[in-house]
């Protein structure tokens, strides 16, 4: 298959949609099919290079909400004509920005599927908050807008049930397929987490979470878990790693809950070298209080790794967590159930071995292997009704 991604988000940038889209790329390329990735352009940056992947990048500008985001012409005949050119069998896009209203147009005059993933609730509250939007009108407008591209593909995948749910519940009830973002295991390298234990916390149980430090992943919350949980296990502490523009509002709460040695703030790691880092397997838990998560990347990257997770019981993070068999779902609002749960966890070894064992078991079904056969059958399917 020839297949060609739509991509807004894509390296450089960093994160859970662009390293689900990569292990997708990169799992196609790697079964033999020619992939082609329309991106913004970013000064400076070294191509990425893939076997059987060609980039194209087209001119960008920043975008005024987000800066590590650029934004592109929904125009393009150069575009256009290299698509029709390359043969291109089918269209897939990653978000519904920009270039997502260019794939839109040449699939239709070209006469070729196209594809669409929901990867993130833009729409959401939570989201909208970053960039003073969080009106219910923007809401609805974000919904309105999302429906109005997704409903143009001839399929429509989204990573979890949960999602799917809420997209049918939006008036998007196009053909959804819930298709993993998939993890592939052999990719972390955890040759070294004796000594990134002992660098970090060896005197005591040490906590991870990964993620933006932005209003979306609901930071402010979790810390006031890990504050109450500290009460209970002084020793414990919390491994930040990301960063973002909440990032100096979250020392100053760290300072004023006094937790500064409680929390360990990493800031941003690239991807390629937080796999390698031993860091997932240094750790004892994974946490997370984020509300509007689709299927987070971190969570799969913990759950491979035998971490089991304390997360909200809200979308995506309730289909990767089983209460009680892989780790705790806990209702937002309840702080003293959350740091309860981290406390019963990595005070109880029994309990902590049974859960990674769980862990290990249930992310079988979101090895990349299955999730790359699911995607070939959709694929052809969809190429074959074309030329039939």
């Amino acid at each position: 298959m020839r297949i060609a991604f739509f991509a807004d988000n894509f390296l450089p940038q960093t994160n859970g949609a662009v390293t689900a889209t990569l292990n997708l790329i990169k799992g196609l390329a790697d079964r033999g099919h020619n992939v082609f990735v329309i991106a913004p352009k970013y000064r400076g940056y070294k191509e990425f290079s893939y076997k059987n992947v060609i980039v194209k990048r087209i001119p960008s500008l920043p975008s005024p909400f987000y800066p590590e985001l650029k934004t592109t012409s929904p125009i393009s005949f150069e575009i256009f004509n290299y698509i029709k050119n390359q043969k291109i069998d089918v269209i897939h896009l990653n978000s519904p920005l920009m270039l997502s209203i260019l794939a839109i147009i040449i699939s239709k005059i070209l006469k070729i599927p196209l594809v669409g993933t929901f990867h993130t609730f833009f729409g959401d509250p939570q989201y909208l908050k970053n960039i003073g939007l969080n009106f219910k009108i923007f809401e609805y407008l974000s919904w309105k807008y999302s429906k109005l591209i997704y409903s143009n593909c001839n399929l429509l995948t989204s990573p979890s049930e949960s999602t799917k749910k809420d997209l049918i519940s939006q008036g998007i009830n196009k053909n959804i397929q819930v298709i993993s973002n998939g993890i592939d295991n052999k990719i972390f390298d955890n040759s070294k987490s004796r000594q990134v234990r002992n660098k970090l916390n060896p005197r005591g149980p040490l906590i991870l979470f990964i993620g933006r430090i932005s209003h979306e992943k609901n930071i402010f919350y979790l810390i006031d878990c890990i504050k109450l949980a500290a009460k209970k296990i002084p020793k414990v502490k919390l491994l930040i790693i990301g960063d973002g523009p909440q990032m100096n509002e979250l020392k100053d709460k760290i300072k004023q809950l006094k937790l500064e040695n409680n929390v360990i703030l990493a800031g941003k790691i690239d991807h390629d070298k937080l796999i390698k880092s031993s860091i997932f397997k240094a750790c004892d838990l994974f946490v997370t209080a984020s509300i509007t998560e689709n299927q987070p990347m971190t969570i799969l990257e913990a759950q491979v790794n035998g971490l089991a997770c304390i997360g909200i019981d809200k979308r995506g993070v309730k289909d990767l967590i089983k209460n009680n068999y892989n780790g705790y779902l806990v209702n937002l609002g309840d702080k003293e159930a959350f740091a309860n749960a981290i406390i019963k966890v990595i005070s109880n070894k029994s309990l902590h071995k049974k859960m990674q064992q769980n862990t290990l078991k249930e992310i079988e079904k979101h090895k990349i292997k299955s999730v790359l056969d699911m995607w070939e059958k959709e694929l052809s399917e969809l190429i074959y009704l074309k030329n039939h």
